[in-house]
């Protein structure tokens, strides 16, 4: 640590405790990343499972399972109530998309629920044994819905992770809620486009379209800047671009 200076020390400091990590460990990561924090904590909380898992207490551990799980189901479980309370003792709401990627490392199957494999794998997984220290690792955890890579990783494991199990297809409405939790500051039209769902469609979403949309929405400017219309997009969206340019049409003839 002698031979840092003032900032990369600071570095190492933020990294330790943001990742309840030994400053050697904090150390080793950011020289690797290059003294980008971001970047290291994310490699940090990649890390194989076995070296994660390590900081974890399993007495612990099953104490705070035991905390969130559903006692009044007969399946070993953490149920919607317990899912709520972690997200309060955490400091998130239910509907920020940081509990997808914490729901995404557990593994989870299925909205509403996680299996004590998945809650005990994914808490291992993140080195994480309390509350506290996952709450300590959410800026680390949201730094991956920054990352192209990673939020597409995210995005993609919330269909599957949304929809009722053995249906291939995903309910309008389950669907119109996913895309706003994800892509309200990410894509301009979001709004619009689960409107025109609503009225013009009323039928559940293919994982084709669910997919495609989150091309479209990367692709193309909110006043379709880049919209080519012999382009391979599904016909939903070229319906929403269709629908789209008419009202345009329409309100520049009344003016």
């Amino acid at each position: 640590m002698n031979k840092l200076n003032r900032a990369q020390k600071d570095k190492v400091r933020r990294f330790a405790a943001v990742a309840d990590a030994s400053e050697d460990v904090a150390l080793k990561i950011l020289k690797d990343a290059r003294w980008d924090l971001e970047v290291g904590l994310e490699a940090f909380f990649t890390m194989p499972t076995a070296a994660a898992a390590s900081s974890t207490d399993p007495a612990v551990l099953e104490a705070l399972y035991a905390k969130y799980r559903a006692e009044d189901d007969d399946e070993d479980m953490i149920g919607a109530a317990g899912i709520e309370q972690l997200c309060e003792d955490i400091g998130i709401d239910p509907i920020d998309p940081v509990i997808l990627v914490v729901s995404l490392k557990m593994d989870a199957a299925s909205m509403g629920k996680y299996t004590k494999e998945e809650f005990m794998g994914g808490m291992r997984k993140m080195g994480v044994d309390s509350a506290a220290k996952l709450r300590a690792k959410l800026p680390a955890l949201r730094a991956e819905l920054r990352d192209e890579g990673k939020f597409k990783e995210v995005y993609e494991y919330s269909f599957n992770f949304s929809k009722e199990l053995n249906q291939k297809s995903l309910p309008l409405e389950t669907a119109s809620a996913m895309w706003k939790v994800l892509l309200t500051n990410r894509w301009a039209l979001v709004d619009e486009w689960c409107e025109f769902l609503a009225a013009q469609h009323d039928k559940a979403i293919t994982h084709d379209t669910w997919s495609q949309a989150l091309e479209f929405s990367k692709a193309i400017g909110p006043e379709l800047e880049g919209y080519d219309p012999a382009g391979a997009w599904p016909y939903l969206i070229d319906e929403f671009v269709e629908h789209k340019l008419e009202a345009k049409n329409k309100g520049n003839d009344q003016a």
